[in-house]
């Protein structure tokens, strides 16, 4: 009898609530031969659910829109806004070379502002979307219209270095500039119209006019640095060109 008391009083004393140490999980404790208390840990398998963004296509969209603004303004408008782009063709490239080099930083920060601007302005409407599209387009015509005056009046040549040296620096960092706000424009008037439509009601306005704000900010930035990049390079090329 004292042996089948002690082995009661040794089976009450193992599982006795107050004699283990309490895990995370009071529903699961492990006893080992040496009566110590082993954590096991349960790791629910996580559902991974990969959403496809649709942000790369709308950049590509956005590139193929400006190719074809600029194949237009070569091969269509050109010959129809001749008149128009050689009366400003002088005035402009005689300011690049005599502009001086805060004159040129001046001009293009506020020509490459003005489209970031028009850009981010489109934005902030959930109806405006088709205006993002359209104006890479635009811009990108008038540089071809440019370009073709360039080498109507000066030839093959001369017309397409004057463009690489006093143009090309700022198209291509105003177009990149450009396309960059495009993006993010069309993204924030998504948001929006998800907004007002209640299909997600854990959006928060202020969120998403921050956000959009901050990329305009770098937008901004990046034409105030194209602009001296762009004076820099219209200095040193005002060297080698005379009109």
């Amino acid at each position: 009898m004292d042996f089948i008391n002690t082995l009661e009083k040794e089976r009450n004393l193992i599982y006795e609530p107050d004699a283990v140490e309490k895990t995370e999980d009071e529903d699961i404790r492990i006893y080992t031969e040496q009566h110590e208390v082993i954590p096991f840990e349960f790791s629910a398998p996580h559902k991974i659910k990969i959403k496809r963004s649709d942000s790369n296509i709308v950049g590509v969209i956005l590139i193929i829109l400006s190719v074809i603004g600029f194949v237009i303004g070569i091969a269509l408008c050109g010959d129809f806004f001749l008149p128009l782009a050689e009366s400003q063709l002088d005035y402009s490239l005689t300011a690049k070379i005599k502009g001086g080099f805060f004159a040129n930083a001046s001009s293009s920060f506020i020509t490459m502002a003005i489209w970031i601007i028009s850009a981010f302005a489109l934005g902030f409407s959930s109806i405006s979307q088709p205006a993002v599209f359209v104006l890479p387009a635009i811009k990108c015509t008038g540089t071809g219209i440019m370009v073709f005056s360039l080498i109507n009046a000066y030839g093959i040549l001369n017309g397409l270095l004057a463009f690489a040296a006093f143009i090309l620096p700022s198209f291509v960092i105003g177009t990149l500039l450009m396309l960059y706000i495009c993006r993010y424009a069309i993204k924030t008037s998504n948001r929006l119209f998800i907004l007002i439509t209640a299909k997600n009601t854990d959006t928060r306005p202020e969120i998403i006019y921050r956000d959009f704000l901050a990329k305009g900010c770098i937008a901004i930035a990046g034409c105030f640095l194209g602009g001296i990049l762009d004076a820099v390079i219209s200095l040193i090329c005002s060297n080698f060109f005379v009109i």
